[in-house]
């Protein structure tokens, strides 16, 4: 085996079992529950904030680097660059410190990453994208008001909220902006590869033009399903980003708006001077499109019941930290979302729709022209002559209407009656309406007339492998017709068991109703099961079948409560 390939497979064996060290313990006032990931200095956890009773991130520097004082500072760097940067679309660091050797962030947690959102769906609704391109960009602005570049802008670092909106996390590629950076930041390579700008690419001195080429390369990937340079190689995908021109957005999905594909373009530019000159720039051109979203929902912290709430970007931040120019930037996003906000409003405005009859009826312009007209003769006969028209348009309208096929009637009727579904999954999954996102638990939705929903209820966290994570559910409503429905989902965990003879069938029987899994012993040592309740069996050649006691499943359940030392008598 080769040098490297051994080192990748000591790391591979260190992150499946050395993360375990920390599950089920006590670190400083937060109890770790279950491990969310796995990086290259630090794993996290979901934990519970013990004094507040919230569930947390936790992130853990790992042990390799404990006692490094470079790793350790640039850790403690993170978390204070992240503190600073406060903001709804950055991710909220509630504490820092270090607890018997171990240094810890906790963090905000939020349900869902873009990465995730992207396995569960590969291509995303346009307007979803610019929404998520809308919040990442006023997160962008704020970062870059305080001097900060985030260096690694990537659907894995884009986390989601419980009512659909984006927020940047993870600033540990970031760096202040300060005296020394450009002397010590000169020809050092870091961020991924393939969502690299070309300046990153080349080692070269990087600003915030470059957290713009990566928020482009992102939006791409969520709004065609693919990344505009692919490949295995990272340096390859390094030299693409520098050399080859990126592909159209719409020669890889049609369905694609021009407009929004302009804009993305003008991202994936490879001169930082060829994109938009900030992050402002980037939310007044997303604001503009016609798939943005409209800002009307705002005022509510709640999705209304047919649509995904929109949180359009608003920025706040601390006045008293910021130097002159930084305050002018964030005075410049506020005064660009009002001014974005009024054109959307005016726009979408509900009575655009409407004949305002003052304005457009023979019949109110004729009377208009008559209250002002002088009583002579000529308008005498214009009033009379515009009377007889009135009285003709009267009857002419009323022989139509009755005219008109019954079935008509009936139409216009239905559509006012409205169908009524409501939906309910566990809190921990997400659920989705026809693609788009709507939150989680319980939740009502009305629509006018005979509907169609698409349904789909997710545990985002859950294993790729686990099957009933995911539920998909079409459901079709007559006129009027009232249901409530439940998607019900579960994650998966693993359950390691140790068992000999190593020809034995192990069988866990569900108690709930759900299914059954059986495994041999000689293919496998852990088996990935549904969250419920089990009676553990055994059978094996010559030996006695083994009955064990219950297992239960459950989210929360440490390492030792899910682990099974089946005996089995073969005498």
């Amino acid at each position: 085996m080769k040098h490297g390939s051994l080192l990748h497979l000591t790391q591979s064996v260190k992150d499946r079992i050395l993360p375990e060290r920390f599950l089920g313990r006590q670190v400083g006032k937060y109890r770790v529950i279950r491990l969310l990931g796995s990086g290259a200095f630090a794993w996290v956890y979901e934990a519970v904030d013990q004094d507040l009773e919230i569930p947390v991130a936790l992130k853990i520097l790992r042990p390799e680097f404990a006692g490094e004082l470079e790793a350790e500072a640039r850790f403690r760097k993170e978390a204070a660059t992240a503190a600073r940067l406060r903001h709804p679309n950055i991710v909220t660091v509630r504490d820092v410190g270090r607890i018997d050797g171990a240094s810890f962030v906790a963090m905000d947690l939020l349900p869902l990453s873009l990465a995730r959102r992207l396995e569960l769906m590969p291509r995303l609704p346009e307007h979803e994208v610019v929404r998520i391109g809308l919040d990442v960009a006023a997160a962008l602005a704020i970062a870059h008001a305080g001097g900060v570049v985030h260096r690694d802008i990537k659907p894995d670092n884009i986390l989601i909220g419980t009512h659909g909106e984006a927020v940047v996390a993870d600033f540990g590629l970031a760096r202040a902006l300060d005296g020394n950076a450009g002397r010590s930041g000169a020809q050092q390579v870091t961020g991924t590869p393939h969502y690299f700008s070309p300046e990153q690419a080349r080692g070269l001195e990087v600003d915030g033009r470059s957290d713009l080429y990566s928020l482009g390369v992102t939006l791409f990937r969520a709004a065609t399903g693919r990344l505009p340079f692919e490949g295995d190689d990272w340096y390859a995908v390094a030299r693409m980003h520098v050399d080859t021109p990126p592909p159209s957005a719409r020669s890889l999905e049609p369905g694609v708006t021009e407009a929004f594909d302009s804009v993305v373009g003008r991202l994936l530019q490879k001169a930082p001077a060829d994109r938009f000159s900030s992050a402002l720039a980037v939310v007044d051109a997303l604001a503009a499109l016609p798939s943005a979203p409209s800002p009307r929902s705002t005022n509510s912290t709640s999705p209304t019941p047919n649509e995904t709430v929109i949180a359009f970007p608003v920025v706040s931040a601390p006045v008293a930290s910021l130097r002159l120019p930084k305050m002018l930037a964030i005075t410049a996003l506020g005064a660009v979302m009002l001014a974005v906000a009024t054109w959307a409003v005016a726009r979408r405005s509900p009575l655009s729709g409407v004949i305002d009859s003052r304005s457009t009826s023979p019949i109110a312009t004729a009377a208009e022209s008559l209250a002002v007209a002088p009583r002579d003769s000529a308008t005498t006969a214009r009033r009379d002559s515009t009377e007889k028209l009135a009285r003709a348009d009267t009857i002419n309208a009323a022989s139509a209407i009755a005219a008109r096929p019954r079935n008509l009637v009936r139409q216009k009727s239905e559509a006012i009656v409205r169908t009524q579904l409501t939906i309910s999954a566990p809190e921990l999954a997400m659920m989705y309406v026809d693609g788009a996102l709507v939150g989680s638990g319980t939740k009502v939705i009305e629509r006018p007339g005979a509907a169609r929903f698409a349904l789909r209820a997710v545990i985002a966290d859950a294993p790729a492998e686990c099957a009933t994570a995911v539920r998909d559910s079409v459901v079709r409503l007559a006129v009027g017709e009232i249901r409530a429905i439940t998607l019900a989902v579960r994650t998966c965990l693993g359950v390691s068991f140790t068992i000999v003879p190593r020809d034995a069938r192990i069988r866990f029987e569900s108690l709930d109703g759900g299914s059954s899994v059986e495994v041999r012993a000689d293919t496998a040592k852990a088996v990935l099961l549904p969250e419920g309740r089990y009676e553990v069996r055994a059978t094996a050649p010559r030996c006695m079948e083994y009955r064990g006691d219950t297992l239960d499943v459950r989210r929360g359940a440490s390492a030792a409560e899910l682990r099974r030392n089946i005996p089995m008598d073969c005498r």
